[in-house]
């Protein structure tokens, strides 16, 4: 809903399924992921598990009794509370943000931008070539840190 003239969903007519992550979508904590087929007729039955439960055979999913679903209840919580326009203003806004990161860390010179954050917001950056600025990303990563923000910092040699 960010980008509804993206087509990446049942649009394109390859694609059978959609997942996502409950936490980075679903604004609930790590334990919660969705997924969607197209059709029933896509689901694969080798994922559909028979259990007995109170008398009777319950078709399932989910792996039973393995975990609390103190997880799947925040997402219920956070789905009555922010309702689909909730969802879309949150997540506008930080398309808009990682935009305006991509902007700014550009604006320094030392950095080239992989990822501008215009699909997903989600910013990637990298030292420029032959900078030699006496300091690295792990040093930049530390430092962000210290200050109360995380930065992933991933080596691509």
């Amino acid at each position: 809903f960010v980008d509804p003239e993206l087509e990446w969903d049942f649009r394109l007519k390859n694609v059978i399924s959609i997942n996502t992550s409950g936490h980075k979508y679903g604004l609930v904590y790590t334990g919660v992921g969705w997924v969607l087929w197209r059709d029933k007729k896509y689901l694969p039955e080798e994922l559909i598990f028979k259990v007995s439960y109170l008398g009777g055979e319950l078709p399932t999913m989910a792996i039973n009794f393995s975990h609390s679903a103190s997880q799947l209840i925040g997402q219920y919580y956070n789905f009555v509370r922010y309702g689909f326009d909730g969802y879309k203003a949150i997540h506008e806004r930080t398309h808009k943000v990682a935009m305006y990161l991509a902007e700014e860390i550009e604006k320094t010179g030392m950095f080239e931008i992989m990822n501008d954050g215009s699909q997903l917001p989600i910013v990637c950056y990298k030292l420029k070539e032959n900078s030699n600025l006496g300091w690295n990303l792990y040093d930049l990563a530390d430092r962000l840190f210290n200050e109360g923000m995380a930065s992933a910092c991933l080596s691509t040699s």
